[in-house]
């Protein structure tokens, strides 16, 4: 099995699980990180795609996966199609990652379900909008993490939206050339990758919804709640089940069935991101992800007795998966996002006794630290107006004592700053 581009979830949840029953191989470390602007201006997409799939063809692979949204799903179905493997279409998964590409997906097959949209030049002046007026929503249609995804309610606040340095804007052009190349072989190419896209502003309970489609049937595994910080529209946790009445989950997963079905998306794990209305009882979709949701992978496994790691690997190699629901030892889950709402210097972290006696205190806790002594958090990519620096993976019998170990936990996780 061939993990293009791994992530530290990838290495975690792969090594520790899966590595005895899989001969996993890793290729393309290097191109999740920061790559310099010579080496981002010499790297040529189709030519290391090429070379990676002679390099690997007489290996005897049996599947090819890519967890992370940019590049790694993208490779892998570039690759896999290469090597005869069962992947989902390139185009579709190109198509799925470019928020306006995608959204013309999503009014093909889930009309009611898709808000206004067009594209947005972000370096010539205030939009010339034909459809939308503010407010508006914005976000760069390739984009990570939230990052520069904001309402504007008028010309000024569109400006400072986009305010880029000359800085941003060439390492914006070369981080997405590799995606420019493939918008051109794949699309029209019409809406270029470095553009961004306004919506009708949407409202409501966000949650995730989570599957995987096999042999062109789509199958719901579960949907995560989306729980903000009190007044901002950073995450503070994603819990899982959802607490959202069954009939509206119901119409969630009608929805992503029917959108991922008529897609063409295939052999792999998505996640698609809803708003739920209450005041109009309106069900949207916000974005689509062409890939598994690997910070929830335990989640799913805690309650439903499945790690959805299994769920990919079962589907790159083409074998039948065998999901099941409420088969796991908990009740309630959630993925806790430490976060600060200022910026600062990383003055310690947890020592590896301390995660130690917090994961003896709570058996199957994941704790991912995301900084280290001496960093700055703004050195990390970060969503508009808050600063993650630890992720919490926890689980309970009930959402009550949930909530009441996560709690504990963070006494039990020092961290400081300067």
């Amino acid at each position: 099995m061939l993990v293009l581009c791994p992530g530290a979830w990838d290495k975690v949840a792969l090594e520790t699980r899966f590595d005895g029953r899989y001969e996993l191989l890793y290729d393309g470390e290097r191109l999740v990180e920061s790559p310099s602007l010579w080496e981002g201006l010499r790297f040529d997409v189709f030519r290391w795609v090429e070379r990676t799939a002679e390099a690997w063809r007489d290996q005897g692979l049996t599947g090819v996966v890519g967890t992370g949204d940019y590049p790694g799903c993208m490779l892998a179905s570039l690759v896999g199609e290469r090597l005869g493997l069962p992947v989902p279409p390139p185009e579709v998964v190109v198509r799925l990652s470019h928020k306006y590409y995608s959204r013309q997906i999503q009014q093909t097959w889930v009309p009611e379900a898709t808000p206004d949209f067009e594209p947005l030049h972000p370096f010539a002046g205030p939009p010339r909008m034909k459809r939308l007026g503010y407010p508006l929503f914005i976000k760069p249609v390739k984009g990570t993490m939230s990052i520069r995804a904001r309402r504007v309610n008028d010309a000024r606040e569109w400006r400072e939206a986009v305010r880029f340095s000359w800085r941003e804007r060439l390492e914006k052009h070369l981080l997405l050339r590799p995606y420019q190349h493939l918008l051109e072989r794949y699309t029209d190419a019409q809406v270029p990758a470095w553009y961004f896209i306004g919506e009708t502003p949407l409202a409501g309970a966000q949650v995730t919804v989570d599957g995987f489609v096999e042999g062109g049937k789509a199958v719901v595994m579960g949907i995560v709640d989306s729980v903000m910080y009190p007044g901002t529209i950073s995450f503070q946790r994603f819990e899982y089940p959802s607490v959202l009445p069954e009939s509206v989950q119901a119409r969630m997963r009608e929805v992503a069935t029917r959108l991922m079905e008529g897609s063409g998306f295939d052999h792999a794990c998505f996640n698609v991101e809803m708003f739920h209305d209450a005041a109009s009882d309106r069900v949207t979709v916000i974005e689509v992800n062409p890939r598994m949701s690997y910070q929830f992978a335990d989640l799913y496994e805690r309650v439903d007795g499945m790690n959805t790691y299994e769920a990919q690997l079962a589907l790159a190699v083409g074998r039948p998966v065998p999901w099941r629901r409420r088969a796991g030892r908990d009740g309630a889950v959630a993925s806790f996002v430490m976060r600060r709402f200022s910026d600062a210097r990383v003055a310690r972290v947890p020592s590896e006794e301390e995660l130690a006696r917090v994961k003896e205190r709570f058996p199957g806790t994941v704790i991912q630290v995301l900084c280290a002594p001496g960093e700055r958090l703004s050195e990390h990519d970060q969503d508009v107006g808050s600063y993650r620096y630890c992720i919490v993976n926890l689980g309970a019998p009930t959402r009550e004592e949930l909530l009441a170990r996560y709690e504990q936990v963070e006494r039990m996780l020092p961290f400081t700053w300067e």
